[in-house]
């Protein structure tokens, strides 16, 4: 387990930050009752906050800092409980309609957040393998250690190290056992300014390397939860995080259609994505 620290929220966060954050509170009240009920506010919220960042941006929709452009969705509110029933007591208490989140770890809702008109979607995580006893052990499972922070609405957590984590603008991994950790990277590194990977973090890298090449075999992954490993993987290799030697991991797993023009004449054959990688000059 992570070493973490524990800071009142007035030393964690900025007067301009604790303000948004206490207005957020007020127009949502799912997220009083959630914490009322022993949850936790965990992850990219409560690191947008602790670095200051403004909540009306969060809720925003992003573009990608760099081209190529992309776009992704407003930040969310994610909330943990110590128990399934401490989670569903929030959830029935919410006066908007909760429905399932699209990977069905948690119920879903949304409320408006009057000072920067934006519609909020919260979260109330109520999976039973997501379920800890306490905040800590919660935020030691998360993937990335940049988002292993949380607030009870009192005290808030955040692992050793982290502000320095934060200044070197590098995301460090924590765990390699989840299909979205490829997605998560790119999310982070393209909308969240972070630029590269710390040093022991491309170990844990590779190791989710060798599970997608495995399929997650032994996981309770289903297909829809991988569907989008591919194209994450790719777009990794773009950014110079698939280094050659980790094409190993993929070789006969990807076929895709490559287009040549000889003499005026277009035309496209199958090849193997990792062959095919492997035989081309990027390093």
């Amino acid at each position: 387990m992570s070493n973490f620290t524990r800071l009142s929220l007035t030393e964690a966060l900025t007067p301009r930050a604790l303000g948004e954050f206490t207005s957020l509170r007020r127009a949502v009240p799912v997220i009083d009752t959630s914490l009322a009920n022993g949850g936790w506010i965990c992850g990219g919220m409560m690191r947008h906050l602790l670095l200051d960042g403004s909540l009306e941006e969060y809720f925003t929709p992003l573009r990608s800092v760099e081209p190529p452009w992309r776009n992704a969705r407003a930040g969310d509110v994610d909330l943990f409980f110590p128990s399934v029933e401490s989670a569903n007591r929030s959830a029935d208490a919410s006066n908007r309609k909760v429905r399932r989140s699209m990977a069905n770890f948690a119920g879903e809702t949304e409320a408006v957040w009057e000072r920067g008109g934006h519609e909020v979607k919260v979260q109330l995580v109520d999976d039973p393998d997501l379920i800890q006893p306490t905040i800590e052990d919660t935020l030691t499972r998360f993937d990335l250690i940049n988002c292993q922070v949380g607030t009870d609405g009192e005290w808030v957590y955040l692992p050793e190290g982290w502000h320095d984590l934060e200044r070197s603008r590098l995301l460090g991994i924590a765990h390699s056992n989840t299909p979205f950790l490829g997605c998560r990277i790119l999310k982070y590194l393209e909308f969240r300014g972070l630029t590269g990977l710390t040093d022991d973090s491309y170990e844990k890298l590779q190791e989710w390397f060798a599970q997608v090449g495995n399929d997650f075999k032994g996981e309770r992954w289903t297909s829809p939860h991988i569907s989008g490993v591919q194209g994450h993987v790719k777009r990794l290799r773009a950014a110079g995080l698939v280094r050659r030697e980790d094409l190993i991991f993929f070789l006969n797993k990807w076929k895709e259609f490559v287009r040549e023009k000889v003499y005026g004449v277009s035309y496209s054959y199958e090849v193997d994505w990792a062959l095919n990688e492997l035989g081309a000059s990027a390093p």
